[in-house]
């Protein structure tokens, strides 16, 4: 009997951290049309993980992990012959960190109204649209 309340405590423990885990969260996607090519942009963003996807027309051309206590990543690459970059600025990787650290870093960025999750995306060198998480 006790390993049967055994197996069925550590089955649900499982269960509920399967569970407790955050879905990623998914940016409202942008269209521009450069060089007569339609551009759909997207991404998401794995709170837990610290990881970000961005995606061009449903192609995930940009992806990394944020350093510890770095609230940036920029990103390069190619596109059917177009330059894409972007310049992201995430300040809840910051704001996260908990602790005296996080609520520093909070103080500052909302003193520099910078505490928003957003990338710039860039084509060919030139600004084209803002993806905000």
């Amino acid at each position: 009997m006790r390993i049967k309340t055994l197996t069925t405590t550590l089955i649900l423990t499982a269960f509920l951290t399967a569970c407790a885990a955050k879905p990623p969260i998914i940016a409202q996607e942008k269209t521009v049309t450069v060089s007569g090519q339609t551009l759909k942009f997207g991404g998401k963003f794995d709170v837990e993980k610290k990881k970000l996807e961005l995606t061009v027309n449903g192609d995930a051309l940009m992806k990394g992990k944020f350093p510890p206590y770095t609230p940036t990543q920029n990103f390069k690459a190619n596109y059917k012959e177009l330059k894409i970059a972007s310049s992201c600025y995430f300040g809840s990787v910051l704001g996260d960190q908990g602790g005296a650290f996080g609520v520093i870093a909070g103080a500052i960025q909302a003193s520099k109204s910078s505490s928003g999750d957003k990338c710039e995306l860039f084509v060919d060198g030139e600004s084209v649209e803002t993806l905000y998480f």
